[in-house]
């Protein structure tokens, strides 16, 4: 298990406090008490001076500082932590403001359900540690690499959010049932994560049994924060938001160019800016070479192509890394060190396993280089019945599951500590009798 999220806990008095720390203590292994503040000069001490990742600030405890005092606090008070704010009946009315604040990830109104505020501080919290992660040295190389192929507005986009790019250069690999149940899994694990569809029509909303709209058509028209809100749908708390799902009007944004309102490249920009944020968007795009592939890929800094083991898949993998390290123009290039590779449907009877798939990449590549394989997802026919019954794979069929906790655990192993690694760790000794090494 991975450390619990360090929290600390403020109520306006002891009483309310004792009831609070208890609800917590009894979940230890996923939240920990750093510090209790039934007092407003406790809270501001502890925030200072304990190692805290989510605050829980009673709004009662500044009540008489007004609204104002109680937005100076949240804005410059907090230390580095994130807060979730409880406010008593009176001051409800304070929840739309309070919740645009930078350092504030949720209001609730009370009383509050204990089991809810642990799950919200848990998500909360997961959702900062992997924000941290895509944001610590190790990913230093990715952005400088982004920097220096397409200048600071792409390197940008290393800050905080993982962008997944998801593609497969041609249809038929998997990659929206792969980019679908990815988004699906990391919302599971706790880090808030938003699935984007590129394509029309958009296969995300199909297989997530979604009506074709709201979709991203709300933000074209009115590019805000309030014609993205508008755009969102949910499903099982995932928020998903679809392609417009017009193909005259697709053809119509596709003019725009990056820079102007309402351009595609707008929109990603619009999804990493949205409060509270996402710690990952998950991008599905489409098997073409428009501009609304080129347009997402300038603002995402992951990228995983889904490939199958045969050898069409293989070719059309070489020639998709080609396009992408290459054949595209300046701008547009995305560099090896955010190139990826996942191999999708494997059965006992495949021979392709992604050491011969990379040691034919290699030989057709320049510098003898090919991306890694970070998943090996298995052939389930469990995965297409799901689908047809709107039900997302991931949370019925395990074999497939562990296929894409691979995906989790490679990204966000630090973040989640061992939860996504030992899933994939039973597929990964042995799937279908073939040990498979990941180079």
């Amino acid at each position: 298990m991975s450390d619990p999220i360090r929290v600390l806990l403020s109520a306006p008095g002891q009483a309310p406090m004792n009831d609070l720390y208890r609800a917590f203590m009894a979940d230890s292994g996923r939240v920990a008490v750093s510090a209790l503040a039934p007092t407003v000069e406790i809270l501001e001490t502890s925030l200072r001076h304990q190692p805290v990742e989510v605050a829980v600030v009673d709004g009662e405890l500044l009540a008489e500082r007004g609204e104002r005092g109680l937005v100076e606090f949240l804005t410059s008070q907090l230390g580095q932590a994130v807060a979730v704010v409880l406010l008593p009946q009176g001051m409800a009315g304070l929840q739309g403001r309070l919740i645009n604040l930078d350092r504030v990830h949720e209001v609730l109104v009370k009383p509050v359900n204990g089991s809810h505020l642990i799950d919200r501080c848990y998500q909360i919290g997961t959702s900062q540690r992997a924000t941290q992660q895509a944001m610590a040295p190790a990913s230093a190389y990715a952005a400088s690499a982004l920097a220096q192929t397409t200048g600071a507005a792409r390197a940008t986009a290393m800050s905080g959010t993982r962008i997944f790019a998801i593609g497969g250069g041609k249809g038929g690999p998997g990659k929206t049932t792969v980019a679908v149940n990815l988004a699906y899994r990391l919302n599971q694990t706790g880090i808030r994560t938003l699935l984007m569809g590129f394509d029309v029509p958009d296969a995300t909303g199909i297989q997530l049994g979604l009506p074709l709209s709201p979709n991203a058509l709300n933000w074209f028209r009115r590019p805000s924060r309030e014609g993205f809100a508008a755009s969102i749908q949910q499903k099982d708390g995932l928020e998903v938001v679809l392609s417009p799902n017009d193909k005259v009007e697709a053809s119509r944004i596709a003019t725009r160019k990056p820079g102007e309102d309402g351009s595609i490249v707008g929109l990603v920009e619009a999804a990493r800016d949205h409060h509270p944020p996402y710690a990952a968007i998950v991008m599905d795009l489409p098997p073409t070479e428009t501009e609304w592939v080129v347009q997402p890929l300038l603002r995402a800094n992951t990228v995983l192509l889904v490939c199958e083991p045969d050898w069409a898949s293989q070719v059309n993998l070489i020639s998709t890394i080609r396009l992408l390290t290459g054949v595209l123009d300046q701008r547009y290039r995305v560099p090896r060190e955010a190139i990826h590779a996942v191999l999708n449907r494997v059965d006992e009877e495949d021979t392709l396993t992604p050491n011969r798939i990379q040691e034919a990449l290699r030989g057709e590549l320049s510098d003898g280089w090919a991306p890694p394989f970070v998943a090996v997802i298995p052939a389930d026919p469990g995965v297409r019945a799901c689908q047809n019954d709107y039900v997302v794979p991931v949370a019925r069929r395990h074999d497939f599951a562990a296929g894409i906790d691979q995906i989790v655990d490679f990204f966000y192993r630090d973040a989640l500590g061992s939860t996504a690694s030992q899933a994939a760790g039973k597929q990964s000794k042995s799937l279908f009798g073939v040990r498979f090494k990941f180079a």
